[in-house]
């Protein structure tokens, strides 16, 4: 059993709420010539304006994107009429994080199944959850809701546990049958369906502009003041090459020679094996004696 006081839950509750919060204001935000940057940017300061800060970058992620796309500085992508994106935003209190996501479709309806179908994932996955449950048994009622909406499940694509300054720790949670680790009272798990009309699988397809810390290896003068500046900025979550703006005009070559180094690493884009269209639904939940509290939906 995994033991959270009273504060720590609390610090957990008020983030899911700062979350939810942020991606309402993303999505009521979306439209046709609306630019990926502002919606991004527009969601994380909802988050520092609730005393919060993002546990990651934005993700904004159109059709056949998975996931790991954020806005550079210089974006010029707006969204189209037709365009189905996946808002994936998380935010922390005190390192205690809040994950959620939800998606859109840009000013057209034809998509409305493969939506419905990460969804009602989402809500089976939720009912599910509670101590003793193994993780295969979650995959398995998640991938049987979205294969009969006729859609697939993405099987490389998995939710995950919540640790304080975690975003990925120990469990992850399948969209597929798969795992036999149990849930146990106590964890706290990202749980989020991706349902697609291609293959169920994702590649990495190009370079991205999302960034986590690793060791330090030998660096020294301006490396690693840069280094540090990273580490006390970003509390060594997920972090987006634009934060760094903040560090100085020449910012981009230090994250560049930081990654020749090897000090810190990038996420690849992840994109549908056959181009297919992929929908995304994601809380974040507080396993109980009896089930789980969805902190995102308070």
């Amino acid at each position: 059993m995994i033991k959270l006081d009273s504060k720590v839950i609390k610090k957990y509750i008020r983030a899911g709420k700062i979350a939810k919060k942020a991606l309402q204001e993303a999505k009521k935000a979306c439209g046709v010539g609306v630019s990926y940057l502002d919606l991004a940017e527009r969601a994380e300061d909802v988050i520092y304006e609730h005393g919060a800060k993002p546990a990651f970058p934005t993700n904004i992620s159109v059709n056949s994107v998975g996931a790991h796309y954020t806005p550079v500085e210089d974006d010029e992508n707006v969204f189209e009429k037709g365009d189905l994106v996946k808002i994936d935003i998380g935010c922390h209190v005190d390192g205690y994080i809040a994950d959620n996501a939800e998606t859109v479709e840009i000013e057209s309806n034809r998509h409305t199944s493969l939506i419905k179908a990460s969804e009602e994932a989402l809500e089976i996955a939720i009912k599910t959850i509670r101590p003793g449950v193994r993780t295969r048994d979650i995959g398995k009622n998640i991938e049987n809701v979205i294969q009969d909406r006729g859609f697939n499940p993405i099987s490389n694509l998995t939710g995950h546990e919540l640790k304080q300054y975690v975003l990925h720790s120990g469990t992850s949670i399948p969209n597929v049958p798969k795992g036999w680790k149990k849930i146990k009272k106590g964890m706290v798990l990202a749980v989020e369906p991706f349902a697609t009309d291609g293959r169920g699988r994702v590649k990495e397809e190009y370079a991205g502009d999302i960034y986590r810390l690793k060791k330090k290896r030998n660096l020294e003068g301006k490396d690693l003041d840069f280094y540090e500046w990273i580490d006390e900025n970003f509390d060594k979550l997920p972090f987006a090459g634009r934060w760094c703006k903040k560090y100085g005009k020449n910012y981009r070559e230090s994250l560049e020679r930081l990654r020749r180094f090897g000090s810190v690493m990038n996420y690849p884009v992840l994109v549908e094996k056959k181009k297919g269209l992929i929908s995304q639904k994601e809380h974040t939940v507080i396993v109980t004696s009896k089930g789980c509290k969805v902190t995102t939906k308070i």
